[in-house]
């Protein structure tokens, strides 16, 4: 053996590129999981928003109304002029948009009682005055 020798042995090299390799995959993986997490949520809190203002919205209208009727679950009939109804993942106040993200949507009415159930949000019943 050569004593004195100086630099580093190819399984050296080796080790440090393997360790080096495994420490940058965890970590991009961390990085990617991360990122998918951010999207998710972010796309919940919108949906979870959109949810709230057309709910929002909807009490609002009824509760200023002189008329309310229910012509099916999905559609909302407000004094006679505002028709609110759901089509696909979109409220529509008449043929205008007004809230998308929207993936359920039930409305009903028993005497003075409008029940209102929209998205993942619970249930609301409105008390109407007569």
């Amino acid at each position: 053996m050569i004593k004195d020798q100086k630099g580093i042995t190819l399984v050296e090299v080796l080790t440090a590129i393997a360790l080096l390799s495994i420490i940058i995959l965890l970590s991009s993986s961390i990085h990617i999981f991360g990122q998918k997490q951010y999207q998710n949520q972010s796309k919940e809190v919108q949906v979870q928003a959109n949810e709230r203002l057309a709910m929002n919205i909807l009490t609002k209208e009824i509760r200023k109304a002189q008329k309310i009727e229910v012509v099916s679950p999905k559609i909302l009939k407000v004094n006679d002029s505002d028709i609110y109804k759901h089509e696909g993942i979109t409220l529509k106040k008449g043929n205008q948009n007004l809230v998308s993200g929207i993936h359920n949507f039930v409305v009903t009415k028993e005497g003075n009682r409008i029940k209102l159930t929209l998205g993942n949000m619970p249930e609301t019943t409105i008390f109407l005055r007569e």
